[in-house]
């Protein structure tokens, strides 16, 4: 049994716009997070937030609202990478003995310009001056895999249809339409093969996520769903060498320690659902391969087969996915907070009856996909 858990979350969200601003945000997740389990703020040893700077518009952002999550005279730490690093860095606190109780939160409710932010995080010499984004460099890789593996844009729009419908029964998702192929295929080209309908948007809201020692998650929930293992992964920064950036060697790397910290040695077999980070439809299925679901080259007959839809054999983004809810900052927390809501069957959001271990993957993919850091949870849940 794992000796950290996650016992309880909150969201706020997910639209174009929130009245709040970020402060009030963290406080009211945060406040809801620790109501749900009769946690106060007495209880809470450390906070953490997962905010990014370029998507807050202000160095230090989480500077202006630990105090709101908790963190009054307490150890405060802000990871970047959208909330699973930040679960990792919790989940270490604890093992270590440093903490009991630790309250992650994050909001995104701050407007920018995310083409021109993820241009600004491209090659200062030989991308950032052509003006070359997020869009544009994912888009390139996506050409590739359609070049060299078994792939078509059908695949792609297939993909988008399944996460939208998936959207469709989640109250938190940003986006609700459900379209068909044929729509998803003449909506407009953004960068080929690339089309509009394929991209996620940019959501606003926020969410926050308590952690604890295994003897105080049995005093406070019936429901504690257990991190059984964890994993962070790097790439180096490459320009020109397609094939590895088809493959995701960061998120390899990450499910590899993840798996191995959970005993997962078939995964295809042994987790029953997995939140993955989508910002365009071909990392999903380039996903299911470097997340071992599959081999190389064979993530589009899944898709095909139907496997990863809601009701297959292995659901693959219940909630969603990013192209309905994509909050920049928080969305490896919202991502987690889906899969704790399948595992404990007790939140209408995401339903995969009978889920007892889900993989969650954290991305800092929006700014490109040139160099890139991915973090991979191992989720367990209990028999009800």
């Amino acid at each position: 049994m794992s000796e950290v858990a996650l016992v309880s979350y909150a969201l706020e969200g997910f639209h174009d716009r929130i009245a709040s601003r970020g402060n009030e945000v963290v406080f009211e997740v945060s406040r809801d997070a620790l109501d749900k389990v009769g946690l106060e703020r007495e209880d809470v040893d450390a906070v953490i937030g997962c905010d990014q700077d370029a998507f807050n518009g202000v160095t230090v952002s989480f500077g202006m609202k630990a105090c709101a999550v908790g963190g009054y005279n307490k150890p405060s730490t802000r990871i970047q990478n959208g909330g699973v690093y930040a679960i990792a860095q919790a989940r270490s606190k604890i093992l270590a003995g440093k903490a009991d109780c630790v309250v992650i939160a994050s909001e995104d409710n701050v407007r920018f310009d995310e083409t021109a932010i993820s241009t600004i995080s491209q090659d200062p010499v030989y991308t950032r001056p052509i003006g070359q984004n997020y869009a544009q460099s994912h888009a390139m890789i996506a050409s590739h895999h359609l070049e060299r593996d078994d792939v078509t844009e059908r695949d792609y729009a297939r993909t988008v249809v399944k996460n939208y419908a998936a959207a469709a029964d989640n109250p938190y998702a940003h986006r609700k339409k459900e379209p068909t192929v044929d729509e998803v295929l003449d909506s407009d080209l953004v960068s080929w093969p690339i089309r509009e309908s394929e991209i996620a948007p940019v959501s606003a809201g926020g969410g926050a996520i308590v952690l604890t020692s295994a003897d105080l998650a049995r005093e406070v929930t019936d429901s504690p769903v257990w991190i059984e293992g964890t994993g962070l992964g790097s790439s180096r920064y490459s320009m020109r060498d397609m094939d590895e950036l088809r493959r995701i060697p960061s998120l390899r790397a990450a499910r590899h320690e993840a798996y191995e910290q959970a005993d997962i040695t078939d995964p295809r077999a042994e987790i029953d659902l997995a939140e993955v980070y989508d910002p365009i439809a071909p990392m999903e299925i380039l996903s299911y391969e470097a997340l071992d679901f599959c081999e190389d080259g064979a993530g589009a007959q899944m898709i095909r087969d139907g496997i990863t839809e809601s009701d297959g054999d292995l659901p693959v983004n219940p909630s969603g996915g990013a192209v309905a809810t994509n909050p920049l900052n928080t969305g490896g927390l919202y991502r987690t907070a889906m899969a704790m809501a399948a595992l404990r069957g007790d939140d209408q959001s995401v339903s995969v009856p009978g889920a007892q271990k889900a993989a969650v993957m954290g991305s800092d993919q929006m700014y490109g996909s040139r160099g890139r850091t991915d973090g991979v949870l191992v989720l367990g849940g209990e028999a009800a």
